[in-house]
């Protein structure tokens, strides 16, 4: 389970912005900003999730992880984006993916889940590429 959805309502209510707003700013459809809130989509694309933690200055883990209302989990904890080593990695690795196997659905588009499957398959393989990619292609088959 995430708390994707729930700490986005909270973060909106709490800056007091409403969807179409938010969607504006962060330069994403407004019924994509409807749906990750309302728990329909529960892993949207990387870019999406990264550009609402970078406008709401939160790490991705509590973004995703942590109940940032009950908790009281800091906002503006740590930076968030590309420069994050493992996402990067994790990023570059579905890339990758997605040149050797062009006809693999799963690579098409870098979703969320992609890329916690791949994060955590990363470091699982503590640096050897090919467990990681042994791993994210066991995983994504039980789906």
């Amino acid at each position: 389970m995430t708390y994707l959805a729930k700490n986005l309502r909270f973060l909106a209510r709490r800056a007091e912005i409403n969807q179409t707003t938010l969607g504006e700013r962060l330069g994403i459809q407004q019924s994509t900003i409807q749906r990750i809130m309302s728990g329909a989509t529960e892993f949207p694309r990387l870019d999406s999730v990264l550009a609402i933690a970078s406008y709401f200055r939160c790490s991705l883990d509590d973004l995703v992880h942590h109940d940032m209302e009950l908790e009281g989990a800091p906002v503006g904890s740590q930076p968030v984006g590309f420069d994050d080593a493992t996402m990067a990695q994790a990023v570059e690795l579905l890339h990758m993916l997605a040149e050797l196997r062009p006809d693999d659905a799963r690579f098409r588009r870098v979703s969320w889940r992609a890329i916690q499957v791949t994060a955590k398959a990363i470091t699982k393989a503590e640096g050897s590429q090919k467990d990681a990619v042994r791993m994210i292609l066991e995983e994504l088959a039980e789906e």
